[in-house]
């Protein structure tokens, strides 16, 4: 990673997160791309994702590969993913030095089906990848407001809708802030928060407040997949499935998953598929996820599924943000730059150019951040409020809302939802 030095802001940025991913997870991240700033998709650079029904004929590919690439057959991991309809397979020592993509490569030219394995690909905190960004749009920053945007918007009537944010944790205090009511009753895997903030610390604090704001009578539960250190704020495909499966123990009708990846050639993830399949279809269940923060119409998954809700960001002038995906990775935009909401007090030290070392201090209980995280959660709880207030299923409600949406005059940009122009 010689290149930190190098280029403008964003490059370095990009380079600065992936410096600190890979070294909160012992150096197991790899990249497509010579220079870190460039990367398209990360990645394990052991694991290999295979779905159950498919193993027979990934195990026949390597039977038929040049015996010099591996020089073992690859393991199967014992660890259990979605009751064993994913499997994760360790590639042994390749003496020529191929990557994982390097030898899926090499499989699908000896006839192994294009993407019916794949890299263990490294999720996002919000996704981002390539010349963008690998986590949200922004780092948090000081707010003298004492009100979320957007506002709380009351509710008397309805019946409660259980929704479930799975993201860095959540902060407990916040349950009991007489500066954050709205947050009162929500519960989910303290990250354990300190007066000196981690990075990332208070993302799933933040989402789960704005899910509130939108439907106050939602029972919120903060999944959390990396309580203490946040990874870099990253995790690996196969264990986000795990988290959302504990997501599922909570029934939501609503998950709102602010994080996401680009992958090998653009294909699907096989580990989301695999957790559709088994959680998702033919359940009264709707995933929300944020459509990713580089500029582009690249397919940032899950976002990227038809069965998925993906949201883009808006400014709050209503133009799209200038950091937001588009295209097939976006069902629709709304509200996602400048949003406040509840965070925990600390000192936070950025890590990110340009603002490295800066220290910011927060004392108000609130925060100011941006990025199609904080644009998600505005959808999640506009369905889980239809849910509540009618009544009816959750695909429903998905539908009744995107609905509401007004089409772009532009057809490479999806519909938008504008929000009062009340600006705190």
């Amino acid at each position: 990673m010689s290149d930190w030095k190098i280029g403008d802001d964003k490059r370095r940025r990009s380079t600065d997160q992936l410096r600190d991913l890979r070294s909160a997870n012992d150096g197991q991240v790899d990249w497509d791309t010579e220079a870190p700033a460039d990367f398209t998709y990360l990645f394990h650079p052991d694991h290999v994702l295979v779905a159950a029904e498919d193993t027979d004929e990934f195990e026949a590919a390597v039977a038929r590969l040049d015996k010099g690439v591996l020089t073992d057959e690859p393991r199967r991991d014992d660890v259990r993913l979605l009751d064993g309809d994913l499997v994760r397979y360790v590639l042994p020592a390749r003496p020529s030095g191929e990557k994982v993509p390097d030898v899926l490569d090499l499989l699908e030219q000896a006839g192994l089906r294009r993407g019916l394995a794949t890299p263990d690909h490294w999720i996002h905190v919000s996704p981002g990848g390539g010349s963008g960004t690998a986590c949200p749009a922004t780092e948090p920053e000081e707010t003298g407001l004492a009100e979320p945007w957007p506002a709380v918007a009351p509710q008397d009537e309805g019946r409660e809708v259980s929704v479930v944010v799975v993201d860095t944790g959540w902060h407990p205090a916040a349950a009991t802030d007489g500066r954050t009511p709205w947050l009162k009753g929500v519960e989910g895997d303290d990250e354990h928060n300190g007066p000196d903030l981690r990075p990332y610390a208070g993302h799933g604090t933040f989402i789960a407040g704005v899910v509130r704001c939108m439907a106050p009578r939602t029972k919120v539960f903060v999944e959390g997949f990396a309580v203490d250190g946040m990874g870099g704020g990253g995790i690996l495909e196969s264990e986000i499935v795990r988290q959302l499966e504990d997501a599922i123990t909570h029934d939501p009708q609503v998950i709102n998953l602010s994080a996401g990846c680009r992958t090998r050639l653009d294909l699907p993830s096989v580990a989301f598929r695999a957790f559709h399949r088994r959680h998702l279809r033919g359940k009264d269940r709707v995933l929300v996820a944020a459509a990713g923060n580089d500029s582009w119409a690249a397919p940032f998954w899950p976002a990227a599924f038809d069965w998925c809700v993906g949201v883009g960001s808006l400014d709050r002038d209503g133009r799209v943000s200038d950091f937001s995906n588009y295209g097939v990775s976006a069902d629709v935009f709304v509200l996602g730059r400048n949003v406040v909401n509840a965070f925990p007090d600390g000192s936070l030290v950025c890590h990110e150019s340009p603002n490295k070392g800066d220290v910011r201090v927060f004392s108000t209980g609130m925060a100011r951040w941006s990025g199609t995280s904080f644009a998600a959660p505005v959808v999640a709880g506009m369905i889980a409020r239809v849910i509540s207030e009618t009544g009816c299923s959750a695909a429903e409600a998905r539908d009744t809302v995107l609905a509401r949406a007004v089409p772009d005059s532009d057809p490479t940009i999806g519909p938008h939802m504008e929000l009062e122009p009340r600006i705190p």
